[in-house]
């Protein structure tokens, strides 16, 4: 079977970017729902089409494994969207507002560790370190505290051990659990970060 078919390669391939691009959990769970018609109606057709046995058992069986896949992240998503408003708060969101730009998505937990680690005077590649550091503590079953955020999970993305961090609001449960956080991300995120948040954190 052709690597570029299975279900993780095809999210990786067509669906990852714009995934991540999204700024709330409700924009997840409409993407993941339209992904999931578009998919079922494939399916459909191809139970329809007259191929060969091998041929179309292949490609069902890949569509059918991306239908299992996208229906795992959707049910992420939702659980996702009823924890986050204990501290998706007004405060919170306002908080978020100052520390980032306008492009930054809000409710990053990274966002909120750079803040304090250049108030530290932290440089930025000791403070991916640091935040590495707590992917490991954490491993995804114990909670970590992000100042200002909230107490999160997080890991250590085993595709890419050095260079990316999964974070989720509840325990991880499987290997598709959690939101990527990039080094190229913290980065970006780091270098926009001018701001002193002291006096905001103090209300």
């Amino acid at each position: 079977m052709n690597n570029r078919d299975t279900a993780p390669a095809v999210w990786k391939r067509q669906y990852k970017t714009d995934f991540a691009l999204l700024n709330t959990h409700q924009e997840e769970i409409e993407f993941l729902q339209d992904l999931l018609k578009v998919n079922k109606k494939k399916i459909t057709e191809l139970e329809e089409e007259k191929l060969s046995i091998t041929e179309n058992q292949t490609k069902l069986s890949n569509l059918e494994d991306l239908q299992e896949l996208l229906f795992s992240k959707l049910k992420i998503a939702r659980r996702q969207k009823l924890v986050l408003p204990t501290y998706e708060t007004p405060e919170a969101q306002k908080i978020s507002t100052e520390l980032s730009s306008e492009t930054t998505p809000k409710r990053k937990p990274h966002t909120f560790f750079i803040a304090h680690q250049k108030n530290m005077g932290i440089p930025r590649g000791k403070a991916w370190i640091n935040f590495k550091s707590l992917a490991n503590e954490s491993k995804g079953e114990k909670q970590i505290e992000i100042i200002d955020f909230g107490k999160i999970y997080l890991k250590r993305d085993r595709s890419d051990l050095e260079n990316q961090v999964l974070w989720s609001p509840i325990k991880f449960e499987s290997t598709n659990d959690g939101t990527e956080i990039t080094k190229t991300a913290f980065d970006k995120a780091y270098d926009r970060h001018n701001t002193d948040i002291k006096d905001i954190t103090k209300t």
